[in-house]
C-alpha cells in the first residue's frame, strides 16, 4: 500500500525570521519643572509648543511564500486503498439511481401527455354531447310550448261557444 503525504504547511525562510526590523525607541516629553513663587508682578504666560509623539515605523511583515497544493477528489486520495472500494461501490450506486430517476421521469412525462391527449378528446366529445342534448330540450321545450298554446286556444273558443 503506497502512502501519500501531502504537506500542508508553509514554513518561511529562516532568513526572514532572524532579519526582525529592530524597534525605534520612543522619546519621552521633557520632565516638568517645580512651579517658580509667584509674585506680585504678572508676567503674559508662556505658550509651550505642543509636544510631538513619536512613532516607530514597522517595515512590512514579509509573507511566506505559498505553494499551491493539487485539489483531488475523495476517490483520487484513496484510490489505490482497500477504503476506496465502498465509496466506489457508493458512486456506482447513486449514478444508477439518479440514471433511473431520470428514466421513470420521462416515462411519467410519456403517460401523462397521453391521458392529456384522451383528456382533451373526452372533454371536447362531452362538449359535442352536451350541446346535441341541449338542443333537442330547446326542441321539446318549444314543442311543448306550441301544444299549450294550442290547448289553450281550443279552451277559449269552446269558452266563447258556450257563453
Amino acid at each position: 500500500m503506497d502512502e501519500k503525504i501531502v504537506k500542508t504547511t508553509v514554513e518561511a525562510p529562516a532568513a526572514a525570521k532572524k532579519a526582525a526590523a529592530p524597534k525605534a525607541e520612543v522619546k519621552k516629553a521633557p520632565a516638568k519643572k517645580a512651579p517658580a513663587r509667584k509674585t506680585m508682578t504678572k508676567k503674559a504666560p508662556v505658550k509651550k509648543a505642543p509636544a510631538r509623539k513619536t512613532t516607530a515605523t514597522k517595515a512590512p511583515a514579509r509573507k511566506a511564500p505559498v505553494t499551491k497544493i493539487e485539489k483531488k477528489k475523495v476517490l483520487e486520495l484513496f484510490e489505490d486503498s482497500i477504503i476506496s472500494v465502498p465509496f466506489k461501490a457508493a458512486n456506482k450506486t447513486f449514478m444508477a439511481s439518479l440514471g433511473l430517476l431520470s428514466y421513470v421521469q420521462d416515462e411519467i412525462d410519456k403517460q401523462y401527455k397521453q391521458f392529456d391527449k384522451k383528456f382533451t378528446k373526452y372533454a371536447k366529445d362531452g362538449e359535442k354531447v352536451f350541446d346535441q342534448l341541449e338542443d333537442r330540450v330547446e326542441d321539446f321545450r318549444k314543442d311543448v310550448e306550441k301544444k299549450v298554446d294550442e290547448a289553450r286556444d281550443r279552451v277559449r273558443h269552446t269558452f266563447n261557444k258556450a257563453a
